[in-house]
């Protein structure tokens, strides 16, 4: 991109020349570094599809709520919009007011959903606006762990590509063949690379709260703030969750669920939320072993139909996935090991907002018979056979993924399928 171009060039300058004199170039200017804030909330906008309308009106959300931002915080919004005649921006918001950031001099077109895109734009707002923490909120599309077109050609041993986030069709063209999404274990793989670890990561996008997805992340950031279900266009009220994710006290997450959960539509619907401490996934891991080993020898899953997250319909007609992590085991392990199990998640999913009804695919139709002891703000993928059945290859990409084997799945998978 132009700005690496610049620096290298302007270090190239600094080494060839002789004396001070020839060192002097007044149009070659590294962007001024920002002093140290208490907080910067970075804002990664992948909207380079059809939620483009929906980026417009949550910035200036995000405007309105600034007005109420801490003096020494910064939110900084990279912003990559289906606009031909704009190439992907950023965006400082403070006071109630957007000033672009013309140091970060991109003119071309590029897939946000490229995790070395997503990599380099990150770092260098990180550099710019150095802070004692750091806040992420991904704004796009996703599907969980479903796998998706990626942005990263598969190798010849894996012909299917990855995970899924933030559909980009890189030429601002959404009606063409060319999205491309990105791989949560490549976004993990990004994320690790920056200077700074994340205090949190708030998804405003569909699907994203799964023990799938929390272990990937887990040594990324401290906190995932996100629904299990999918998210109506809109997106989170930011006039009110802005200043939120700068408040500094140790349960800062709690008012950010709130004031988006109290969030409701013209149809009633509210979005479960939940809040994920990261810590606790690999102790989620070791105790989930246990209950899928027993699940396993049971011989089936008993098939859920309350509490599920999310339909697939694209291929193969309806298929139920996602099932809400806590009502599995409620469900189908003895009360005994159960409590113990539960003991361990309480200490992971450590904050929720239950709702029993939310919209998908522009309809609301997911009305459960919901309550407090089923709902536990996680999802979960179950190998069962109803997906090979119909022609999914839900049960073998989930093998991808590290929860997999960390969790026991891949035991109960071979009792509860294969055998």
């Amino acid at each position: 991109m132009k700005y690496f171009l610049t620096m290298i060039c302007a270090a190239i300058l600094l080494i060839s020349c002789d004396s001070d004199d020839e060192c002097i170039n007044t149009e070659i200017k590294e962007p001024a570094i920002y002093p140290k804030a208490e907080r910067t909330v970075i804002v990664y906008i992948s909207a380079e599809n059809n939620l483009s309308p929906f980026a417009t009106s949550d910035i200036n959300e995000m405007a309105r709520g600034s007005i109420m931002m801490p003096a020494n915080t910064n939110l900084i919004a990279f912003v990559d919009k289906n606009d031909k005649n704009k190439p992907p921006y950023i965006l400082r918001m403070r006071n109630g007011e957007m000033e672009t950031d013309t140091y970060y001099n991109n003119d071309t077109d590029f897939y946000a959903s490229d995790p070395e895109r997503m990599y380099e734009t990150l770092h260098w707002i990180m550099t710019r606006y150095p802070a004692e923490t750091y806040g992420l909120v991904l704004w796009g599309h996703a599907s969980g762990w479903v796998i998706e077109k990626d942005s990263i050609s598969p190798s010849p041993a894996m012909n299917k590509p990855q995970r899924a986030y933030g559909v980009d069709y890189g030429t601002d063209n959404i009606t063409g063949n060319g999205a491309k999404w990105m791989n949560i274990p490549s976004m993990a793989g990004a994320l690790g690379r920056l200077p700074h670890r994340l205090l949190f990561i708030f998804a405003d996008c569909c699907n994203f709260q799964n023990a799938e997805v929390a272990y990937e992340l887990r040594n990324v950031t401290d906190y995932i703030i996100a629904s299990p279900a999918e998210i109506p266009n809109v997106g989170a009220p930011y006039d009110k969750v802005v200043p939120d994710m700068f408040d500094t006290s140790d349960d800062f997450y709690k008012k950010m669920v709130d004031d988006y959960h109290s969030m409701k539509t013209n149809a009633g619907e509210q979005v479960p939320l939940s809040v994920v401490k990261t810590s606790g996934m690999e102790a989620l891991a070791k105790a989930t072993q246990e209950l899928t080993a027993l699940l396993g020898q049971a011989g089936k899953y008993p098939y859920t139909e309350n509490l599920i997250y999310y339909r697939h319909t694209k291929k193969y007609g309806d298929v139920k996935l996602m099932l809400d992590m806590n009502d599995i085991m409620l469900r189908n392990i003895s009360e005994e090991v159960y409590g113990r199990w539960k003991t361990v998640y309480d200490r992971t999913v450590i904050y929720k907002a239950m709702s029993k009804k939310w919209m998908t695919d522009g309809l609301v139709d997911f009305d459960f018979d919901m309550n407090e002891e089923k709902f536990g703000g996680m999802s979960m993928f179950v190998p069962l056979e109803i997906y090979d059945k119909k022609g999914y290859d839900f049960c073998e990409t989930i093998q991808k993924m590290t929860w997999y084997y960390a969790a026991g799945v891949d035991k109960c998978y071979t009792g509860s399928i294969k055998n």
